[in-house]
């Protein structure tokens, strides 16, 4: 299996998670936070769209708005150009924030899949905490950055009282007797 389908693969899986952790939650729930020093789901659910939407570019796709992109990106910032959470903002509710993920993740993954070799080999401005400057080596850290937030939302669910999320949830997936182990 070469790199663009182990990519492929776990930006699928990572897309379940996040459709994962969530379900259920409350709008009002979305926007609580646990301490003065962590992140409301909204914040981080919207974080994680936005790089979602914002990587397809690096794909050759066009520029398509995101109406609440002045929330989490301020253009005169170093790269990444990411805003931290802000207590005094309102972030986009959950129910929006799946919506536009699954709109924004399916156009991602069929632009990855789709994208020629030398796109993945572009040299970009920035380099990922995995190393590299390559639109790949960037996927390879954002794999783990999404991983790693979908573990922060899991903690926020579980203590808003939520069962955990599950690590399947496609249907297919329980079709061919996937594992639904809980995290």
């Amino acid at each position: 299996m070469n790199t663009r389908e182990q990519m492929l693969r776990q930006f699928q899986l990572l897309t379940d998670w996040y459709i994962s952790v969530l379900e259920g939650i409350t709008e009002e729930e979305g926007s609580q936070v646990l301490s003065e020093h962590t992140n409301s789901l909204e914040w981080i659910a919207g974080h994680l769209l936005i790089m979602r939407a914002r990587n397809t570019v690096r794909l050759g796709q066009p520029v398509e708005s995101y109406p609440y992109l002045d929330l989490f990106v301020d253009p005169n910032l170093p790269p990444p150009q990411f805003i931290p959470f802000d207590r005094s903002k309102k972030y986009p509710g959950l129910t929006d924030l799946v919506q536009d993920w699954n709109r924004y993740s399916n156009r991602f993954i069929e632009t990855l899949e789709a994208a020629d070799d030398r796109v993945l080999q572009t040299e970009i401005p920035l380099q990922g905490p995995t190393g590299g400057t390559t639109v790949e080596d960037l996927f390879t850290s954002m794999v783990l950055h999404e991983a790693f937030h979908i573990g922060q939302m899991s903690i926020i669910r579980k203590a808003l009282g939520y069962q955990a999320m599950y690590w399947f949830r496609r249907q297919e997936n329980r079709e061919q007797g996937g594992i639904l182990n809980e995290v």
